[in-house]
Parts: C-alpha cells; sequence; structure tokens
C-alpha cells in the first residue's frame, strides 16, 4: 500500500504491507527532483515500479529492506545508487527473521551503482553517518536532508540490536553542522527542531544510563527506570522480533556494550 503527499516540493510516500487487512509498520520513502530517496520494502516494490518507473535514479540510504526493497523492480528501468559498503550485501541479501519476511518481505538482489558515480548534475551531497546499520549515508540536496533511519523521535523506546546508538550520537552532531530545513525520514517528515531534540533525548538517555550503571544497576533496572511506562507497541515489537527490536538494545548500546 502506498499513500503519498507533499511537502514543500517533495513527494512523500508512506508505504506499508497489508496484513489480514491491517499494516503493522510504516515506511517512508521520498521523490524529489525526479530522484527516489529509498524506495520502500519488497512487498510492495511492484507498486512502487507502477508509480515511479519514469523517474531518474533511486539512491538507497541503506541495505535494511524496508528501505532497498522497491529497487528490486526499479532496477529494471533505471541505475540504483547506493553506498558502497552496502553493494555487496545488496548483490547477496541475507534471509530475514520470519517477521521480516511477513512485515516487509525477504529482500531480492539489487544490483546497484557506488555513489561516488553519481551523476554531479543530480546536484545531491553524500554524508556518511553508520549507526543504524555500519553502512548508512544520508543525502543533502535544496536544503532538504533525506535521513533514512538516521533520526527517531524523542519517545524511542526501542532500537534494533545492529543500532549503535553511540554512532547514532556523533552522526546526529555531524549531520547538523550542515544547513537543512526539514529532515526525510524513514518515520515522516521532522523540523530541524525536532533533529535537535532527538539528539538531546539520547543524550539525556545516556546520560541516566551511565550513571545508573556507575551505581550498580542491573541492565534491566536501567531499562525499567528510562522507560517506565512503555507503550504495548514496544512489547509487541519485542515479542515478535526475539528482541532483534527491545528496551534493552537502547540501554546496551548507550552504554557500549554491544
Amino acid at each position: 500500500m502506498l499513500i503519498p503527499s507533499e511537502h514543500e516540493g517533495v513527494k512523500v510516500v508512506k508505504c506499508g504491507h497489508e496484513i489480514g487487512g491491517k499494516v503493522y509498520y510504516w515506511v517512508h520513502f521520498f521523490i524529489y527532483s525526479d530522484i527516489l530517496f529509498d524506495s520502500g520494502c519488497p512487498h510492495t516494490a511492484k507498486e512502487v515500479f507502477e508509480a515511479f518507473k519514469d523517474k531518474k535514479a533511486v539512491l538507497i540510504t541503506h541495505y535494511h529492506e524496508d528501505h532497498s526493497g522497491g529497487a528490486i523492480e526499479l532496477q529494471k528501468v533505471m541505475k540504483a545508487y547506493a553506498p558502497k559498503k552496502s553493494l555487496e550485501i545488496l548483490k547477496n541479501p541475507p534471509e530475514v527473521m520470519e517477521y521480516r519476511k511477513m512485515v516487509w518481505g525477504q529482500p531480492l538482489p539489487v544490483y546497484a551503482k557506488p555513489l561516488d558515480e553519481l551523476p554531479a548534475e543530480f546536484g545531491v551531497e553524500t554524508i556518511e553517518n553508520p549507526k543504524h546499520s555500519f553502512d548508512h549515508v544520508s543525502f543533502l540536496i535544496d536544503k532538504k536532508l533525506f535521513c533514512g533511519d538516521l533520526v527517531i523521535s524523542r519517545g524511542q523506546t526501542v532500537c534494533l540490536r545492529e543500532k549503535r546508538l553511540l554512532k547514532t550520537i556523533e552522526s546526529l552532531r555531524r549531520i547538523l553542522k550542515y544547513y537543512f530545513d526539514f529532515a526525510y525520514t524513514a518515520n515522516g517528515v521532522l523540523s530541524r527542531e525536532e533533529v535537535e531534540d532527538y539528539l538531546a533525548y539520547l543524550e539525556e538517555l545516556r546520560e541516566k544510563a551511565e550513571r545508573l550503571y556507575k551505581e550498580g544497576k542491573s541492565i534491566d533496572e536501567i531499562v525499567n527506570a528510562l522507560f517506565p511506562n512503555p507503550p504495548q507497541m514496544a512489547f509487541m515489537m519485542e515479542a515478535v522480533s526475539e528482541k532483534e527490536w527491545a528496551r534493552e538494545n537502547i540501554v546496551m548500546s548507550l552504554l557500549n556494550l554491544l
């Protein structure tokens, strides 16, 4: 399912796969200057192809299937570009866990070009910011930041086991040295101020986690102190993903224990 809208000249595409008539997880990708920034998941690849097969190219922020999946079809008619670190894993995607197959779909090979081959006329600047994944980048064009999963929001209670939040903090500090009006993220459109607030939130969590850890608190005790009233969705994600997504991952990552 694709739900399009517009923001400041950017086409915003809310993308998700229905399971039993309900979409359990949405992800956003974007079209600007006839370029796709990310491309949705494998389950919606054919829809994405039919809607956007006339565009110039697709740029991928990182290899995860909910961002690269649409390129499975789009690569038939346009070039896909991705970080150099992503190229091999895109060509030979690993089998993902069952819940990811249900929600997004099993990724298939994408034969992308490295980002250093991007045509200069695209006017896109690439900024490396590993955090959510080892290969993550953002794209800056016309004061618009297309940043995949770099930015979530204040109130985040779970994260992927792969995520390295200390690197996220470094990457957010780096990205905020660039001038942009809005960040176009997997979770939607955020203002620069909301990006700054997310950085402040992570720094607050890190400070609390480090203090409690030095006091001798266990990881479970720190989790409960940092997230005393987590939403039901957090419990559901932990259960369904076998803690690939978990509150514990946030704490362990901030303490550099992962």
